[in-house]
This record gives C-alpha cells, structure tokens and sequence, in this order.
C-alpha cells in the first residue's frame, strides 16, 4: 500500500469485491461493537492509512511504557473518529495527548531507525496469516481474524483445552 495509504471505497471493492458485500460485514461488526458499548464510525473512515508509521508510534510508546494508552486512541482516532493514520501530523497529535511527545519524535517516525524489525514483524505477522485487525492468536499458531461474539471466543478456548 502506497505511503499515503488508499482511499476506502477502493479499498473496500478490492477486498470485498463490492461495497455492498463489505458494508454487511461492517454492519455485523457495528452490531457486536455496541453489545459493549463501542459505537464503529466506519462512515467516517475516508482513507484506509498505512499503518507503518502507527506502528514505529507504537514502537517509540514502548519504549516510554506508554504503548497500550496509544494503542487505544490509535484504535479510536481510527475507528470512532475516522482520523488518516498514515497523516504524521495526526500522529503527532496523539504522541502529545499520550504524553510521549519531546523534540525527537517527529525525527524517529520519519527517520529509517527500527524500520528494519517493524518489517520483520511485519513478515512474521504475514506469515501466520494476520491480515488485519482485529486478529486474535491462540497457541502462538491459531489466528482468528475480524470482530467475532463472545460465543466464537468461547469455542475456541474449549476447543484448545481439549486439543492439548
């Protein structure tokens, strides 16, 4: 995906083959994410962002102990508030309200320093078949991809007690 990541719609028709298709998987994940109170603006998403520089933010959070708080506004910015995660700017923006901004971040996610491991990672993800998020693994072998019920969650978890 280029830099400056795609827009949705093109995104949406490649992965799903029409919008239609991809907005009844999105409605089920909407449906799931109010159970629990969380209320998906995919309406809002206009850009499907590579990921890379959230991921070197995430990467620069680890390294203050602050990745899961950025995680979470990552995941909210993204998915309630329709932000383009692969914008430096809006990154910036959620390095300061996670408290992890100082006069070296901007320089770290433009620079090539932990490039090299994120693209590790990036290959071992690929390899055990995450394609996306949410992804869930069980084992370090079972990936369970996309927004799924408790009761998925449920069988899988008695289905690995029993296959050990």
């Amino acid at each position: 995906m280029s830099v400056q990541g795609i827009k949705r719609d093109l995104y949406l028709k490649s992965k799903f083959g029409t919008i239609k298709n991809a907005d009844s998987i999105y409605k089920r994940i909407e449906n799931e994410g109010r159970l629990i109170n969380i209320y998906f603006q995919f309406n809002k998403i206009k850009i499907i962002p590579n990921s890379f520089l959230s991921h070197k933010l995430l990467a620069y959070a680890f390294k203050k102990k602050k990745q899961p708080q950025v995680l979470e506004l990552l995941f909210y910015q993204y998915f309630i508030e329709g932000s383009d995660l692969s914008n430096l700017d809006a990154l910036i923006q959620i390095s300061k309200q996670t408290n992890i901004h100082d006069e070296k971040i901007k320089n770290y996610l433009i620079s090539n320093q932990d490039n090299e491991n994120l693209i590790r990672e990036q290959e071992q993800a690929k390899n055990m078949g995450i394609k996306g998020v949410p992804c869930f693994i069980f084992n370090k072998e079972f990936v369970v991809s996309g927004a799924q019920t408790k009761e998925t969650f449920i069988k899988i978890i008695h289905s690995l007690s029993t296959y050990e």
